[in-house]
This record gives structure tokens, C-alpha cells and sequence, in this order.
């Protein structure tokens, strides 16, 4: 199984011809398949309150400064034009990733989510509220007692 990565322009949503010639040979650009991920190295994780306080676009560019990849770079990696990639780091993947979340809103699922976290190795947990605020507390009281929370 592999996934396709293009561009469909409004324009071409209806032309088949059209739409394939959208994707490819602009710039130089042609499109190729991309196997899916098999078997994930160890991945940097920049942190629950690091993520919080910025955009999506933002940690593109902190992933990217991980292991300092230039965009270029990372666009041979991927099979995408150079000139997509800058864009997609400059505001069309923060564009993707908020219509995401208005997907998985809408449709009250979180089964894309899902499928991005197994394809990375990941578990996905959703956080409780609740939970998140009784240890939170639990930690204040071990810290002010001097005793470890289990």
C-alpha cells in the first residue's frame, strides 16, 4: 500500500486530466508514491507544554531545526517540490492541520488521529480534565508532604 501526495487545484476538481496534470511537472516536480511507514526509529518529542504554546506551523519548524534539516532537504526526503514544501512550511500544513481538526470535530471522531498515531508508533490517550487536575494536586501534596506519588 502507498499514498499519492498532490495538488488539486479548485479549478480542476472536475477534470480529471486537468487534476493530474496539477500534480506533477510543475517546476519540475513530479509525483511519486510514498511507501507507508513500516518501522519507526526513536522520535524527539518536544513536549506537552512546549506544543501547547505554539502552532502547528511552529512545530514543523522546531521538527525540522531537531536534526537540521533544511527544506530542501526534507522535500527530497518526502518526494515533494522544493517550492510546495516551502509553502507547506510556511502556512499551507498549519491550513491542513486546522481543517483536521474541524474534520474530526464535525464528524466527532478522532479516527484520523488514530491512523497518524499508529502510523508513527504511537498510542493516542485522551486526556481527561479531571484527571489531568487530580494529579496534578496529587503531585502539589507529595511535594508539601515529602513523599513520593505512586
Amino acid at each position: 500500500m502507498s499514498i499519492c501526495m498532490g495538488i488539486l487545484s479548485p479549478n480542476s476538481i472536475g477534470n480529471h486530466k486537468q487534476a493530474l496534470a496539477s500534480t506533477g511537472n510543475q517546476q519540475g516536480c513530479t509525483q511519486r508514491e510514498l511507501a507507508l511507514i513500516g518501522e519507526v526509529p526513536p522520535l524527539h518529542r518536544l513536549g506537552d507544554l512546549v506544543v501547547a504554546k505554539h502552532d502547528f506551523s511552529q512545530c514543523l519548524a522546531y521538527a525540522a531545526m531537531h536534526l537540521g534539516l533544511s527544506n530542501e532537504a526534507i522535500a527530497k526526503h518526502i518526494h515533494v517540490c522544493e517550492g510546495y514544501m516551502s509553502r507547506f512550511m510556511r502556512g499551507v500544513a498549519q491550513a491542513w492541520a486546522k481543517r483536521l481538526v474541524a474534520f474530526m470535530r464535525t464528524t466527532q471522531s478522532l479516527a484520523p488521529l488514530e491512523w497518524l498515531a499508529m502510523e508513527m508508533g504511537c498510542e493516542l490517550v485522551q486526556r481527561s480534565a479531571q484527571a489531568a487536575r487530580v494529579q496534578a494536586l496529587e503531585a502539589e501534596l507529595a511535594a508539601l508532604t515529602g513523599r513520593r506519588v505512586a
